[in-house]
């Protein structure tokens, strides 16, 4: 019996995936389940659309996140933070703590899961990357004394 599947199942395949399986296990555990559909003539239509749909929303993310790329990269945002005599911070920067500064000095919105850095815990200068997927891009941030 041929399905497509609507979800990730393990050992069997990925979400879209079309896939000839025995009737009773297809009937009665992935169908019953709502895990899969029958691959009818109208649900293979329905599921090329789904694919295209998928696709433009991926091109148009991508070459969104390429301009808010181009935007911040090798821009330089200044962090004010409390630190001690030896220049080690009383508390470190995150993630949350850069995407605010970013957004608070240039207006743009970045996901946290996009930057690549550690937590930062002295005054100076560090680099963030930021990426998705194989695009790349790189801001300073530079941490002052409050």
């Amino acid at each position: 019996m041929k399905v497509i599947l609507l979800t990730d199942v393990p050992k069997v395949g990925n979400r879209y995936d079309i896939k000839d399986l025995k009737e009773g296990y297809a009937q009665n555990v992935l169908i019953a389940r709502g895990l899969a559909c029958l691959a009818t003539k109208a649900e293979l239509a329905r599921l090329e659309e789904r694919k295209k749909l998928m696709e433009r929303r991926k091109e148009e993310e991508t070459k969104i996140f390429k301009e808010l790329i181009a935007s911040v990269n090798n821009k330089v945002i200044k962090i004010k933070a409390k630190a001690n005599e030896k220049g080690s911070l009383f508390k470190s920067i995150t993630m949350r703590d850069v995407v605010e500064a970013i957004k608070r000095e240039t207006g743009i919105e970045i996901e946290e899961k996009s930057l690549d850095m550690e937590h930062i815990k002295t005054l100076g200068s560090h680099k963030v990357i930021i990426k998705k997927g194989n695009l790349k891009g790189e801001c300073e941030i530079i941490v002052e004394t409050l």
